[in-house]
């Protein structure tokens, strides 16, 4: 295992978001000596697959996962909010679960984005690792709003979900509320009990590339590069950064570097069969099994 692991990182199935092309993914890790490298797509798991091929004939540790629409109740079809929470599968237990959570969330959560609720997640955690998110976590959303006892709650409930499986996401790309709220996640891990994990929400390979993720947010948003009011990426710092770039980011909390290693090695059971040359076995089938509803039966 190297020195730090990527475990949050969006590829080009992150449509007209992620710019992280997945091949590039896997020359960036071994030009960077890394090991082990995450795929946490938003709300789809479109590229799992060929990212577990590409990891195999690169000889690099594929860790599945997706970062998740969350909200309240997933059959609610009012309103437009949700916040972002990663799951991480640990085994073919927990891969089993996140494709259960992914397809529930479109078929039945689905309005503006594929949406699952705590409850549905609740009841299908098992084999999973959750780690709160970026700044569009509900977590981080508490703290900036300056509700730290609502931070906390959510905290404590995600940790009884997920018992030591769940981690506090830290992360720092130069943005005025990660510094804000970074020494608030501090204290509340040590309050609580649950451990740091150092991410940089990876959304393209190279810091020069931030111009082109810049251009395919104008065309998923429908916005033009000069207008003053559209979403954009305040800082370039998204990209795939080195073990000394991570750890000089976090000199404080050095277990948040290290805690990226610990999650990799509890994911030590790959999801997908593969040949030697990371290509499906041709026996098995990826297509999950269906059992239908009660009182009907397959013709």
């Amino acid at each position: 295992m190297g020195d730090f692991v990527h475990l949050h990182l969006h590829t080009e199935y992150s449509l007209l978001d992620g710019a992280a092309k997945i091949d590039q993914v896997f020359s960036e890790c071994k030009a960077l000596g890394m090991d082990a490298v995450a795929i946490t797509d938003h709300g789809n798991m479109f590229g799992t697959l060929y990212f577990a091929e590409c990891a195999k004939k690169a000889g690099i540790q594929a860790i599945i996962g997706c970062e998740m629409y969350m909200t309240d109740d997933m059959y609610e079809k009012s309103g437009n909010t949700f916040e972002h929470l990663v799951l991480i599968a640990k085994n073919k237990k927990g891969y089993k679960s996140l494709v259960k959570l992914d397809s529930m969330a479109y078929v039945d959560g689905f309005y503006y984005k594929p949406r699952i609720d705590y409850k549905t997640l609740k009841e299908h955690s098992e084999g999973l690792i959750c780690l709160s998110a970026c700044l569009a976590g509900r977590i981080p959303q508490k703290l900036m709003a300056g509700d730290y006892e609502g931070a906390k709650k959510v905290a404590l409930e995600l940790k009884g979900i997920f018992g030591d499986d769940f981690y506090l996401e830290i992360q720092d790309h130069g943005l005025a509320e990660q510094k804000a709220i970074n020494p608030l996640l501090i204290k509340l891990s040590r309050e609580i009990d649950v451990k740091l994990v150092a991410t940089n929400d990876v959304h393209y390979i190279k810091k020069e590339d931030s111009e082109m993720q810049d251009v395919m947010l104008c065309i998923q948003t429908k916005r033009t590069i000069d207008d003053p009011d559209r979403m954009k990426f305040s800082t370039d710092e998204f990209y795939l950064k080195s073990a000394d770039e991570m750890r000089a980011l976090f000199p404080n909390c050095p277990e948040a570097i290290t805690n990226t290693l610990e999650i990799a090695e509890k994911c030590n059971e790959e999801v997908f069969d593969l040949t030697a040359k990371g290509q499906p076995i041709k026996d098995k089938t990826l297509i999950p099994g269906y059992e239908p509803p009660d009182g009907l039966t397959p013709r």
